[in-house]
């Protein structure tokens, strides 16, 4: 028989580290990720609640700063195991309590989103936990997108309709660049502007063209919904409501016109 050779133990770790490098993953842009927040409201009866750590603004929140490979188009997640400490983000809190915030019910805060956030995509940025978060809350403040909507009258409203392309239209005007544009259904089978997934380059300088966008479905035009406060309760009641002049929000209750004697549905 053959005697057995033993493998160096240099071998050994030198293969170890060639599997490591092979299976290292990479990204080169960024998906950043906001979404209209009446439009979660108005998907479900659930309807939506206060966050436990008080108003958020009323503007677009962050739901994700995601990590990119343009050449296959998938997301880079799961680079590393890293914990989550909240304790890194204490300047930071605030803002994202305004601008990263959940309003599902029950009312909560958004501390597991921000975890996951950053176990899923942050580990792969290259960036601390800290900077991961600024970075992502910069990018929004820097886009100022309610105020590019609301100056070429793409106006908050619970009674208009806006064309998608004209949307599509005014973000590339002013931002130069194509987005992804996701919609989705309300409770009244409208299609409503819910996400924007706009994209940068690797290290967060550059706004880009998404190199791969998805295909989303949206109708030719969509409601871009009014957001109150009064919206953001416990236990929403929604009710729906026939009115002369069009749609309305009263409080959390939504109003759709036709005939303000008449008796209200409730759904």
């Amino acid at each position: 028989m053959a005697p057995i050779k033993t493998i160096p133990t240099a071998f050994i770790v030198f293969l170890g580290l060639c599997s490591q490098a092979l299976a290292a993953k990479d990204f080169d842009y960024y998906s950043l990720v906001v979404m209209w927040p009446p439009s979660y409201c108005y998907q479900t009866k659930a309807g939506c609640c206060l966050p436990t750590t008080g108003k958020p603004a009323k503007d677009f929140f962050i739901t994700g700063l995601q990590t990119y490979d343009s050449t296959t188009g998938a997301a880079v997640t799961k680079c590393k195991k890293s914990n989550f400490y909240i304790s890194e983000l204490s300047d930071l809190t605030d803002e994202l309590n305004a601008y990263w915030s959940t309003i599902k019910c029950p009312s909560s805060n958004a501390h597991r989103y921000w975890k996951n956030s950053w176990k899923t995509y942050g580990v792969c940025s290259g960036l601390s936990q800290h900077d991961y978060f600024k970075t992502a809350l910069e990018l929004r403040s820097k886009l100022n997108l309610l105020s590019i909507f609301t100056s070429n009258g793409i106006v908050p409203s619970g009674e208009n309709f806006y064309k998608v392309e004209h949307i599509k239209k005014v973000i590339e005007e002013n931002l130069g660049v194509t987005v992804g544009i996701q919609c989705s259904k309300n409770l009244w089978d409208e299609w409503q502007l819910y996400q924007l997934h706009i994209c940068f380059n690797k290290d967060a300088s550059k706004i880009i063209s998404c190199p791969q966008l998805k295909s989303y479905t949206c109708g030719d035009e969509v409601t871009f919904g009014l957001f109150n406060y009064d919206m953001l309760s416990p236990a929403p009641e929604t009710i729906r409501m026939y009115t002369g002049e069009g749609s309305a929000v009263i409080g959390h209750k939504f109003i759709l016109g036709k005939d303000v004697e008449s008796s209200f549905l409730k759904l």
